[in-house]
């Protein structure tokens, strides 16, 4: 069973609203590609950026309307999702692939 959630529902690129289901996904490969094979395509390179940038944004804009409205689950999300890319970045950036980053 799940549910839809419209409370913060907003016109928009298509890809925002993988943007909160990406929390499910993550780390969970196969999961994002059955996703993929659902939706029907894979997601372009445009797609997958402004998702990263959405992601950011959303995960700060969780974080303080959980702080602000008493709501820990959301602030935990927010958290894990920063988490998460600042990870894959520095994994990115690195020679070797790990994801340490200096402080």
């Amino acid at each position: 069973m799940a549910v839809i959630d419209l409370e913060r529902s907003e016109p928009g690129p298509a890809v925002r609203d993988l943007v909160r289901l990406s929390d499910a996904w993550a780390g969970r490969d196969d999961l994002f590609e059955a996703f993929l094979a659902g939706y029907g395509r894979s997601l372009t390179a445009a797609e997958q950026a402004r998702l990263l940038i959405d992601a950011a944004l959303d995960s700060v804009s969780g974080i303080a309307y959980g702080a602000g409205h008493g709501d820990p689950e959301l602030v935990e999300r927010g958290r894990r999702t920063l988490a998460r890319l600042r990870a894959e970045h520095c994994a990115a950036l690195s020679p070797t692939g790990d994801a340490t980053c200096p402080d």
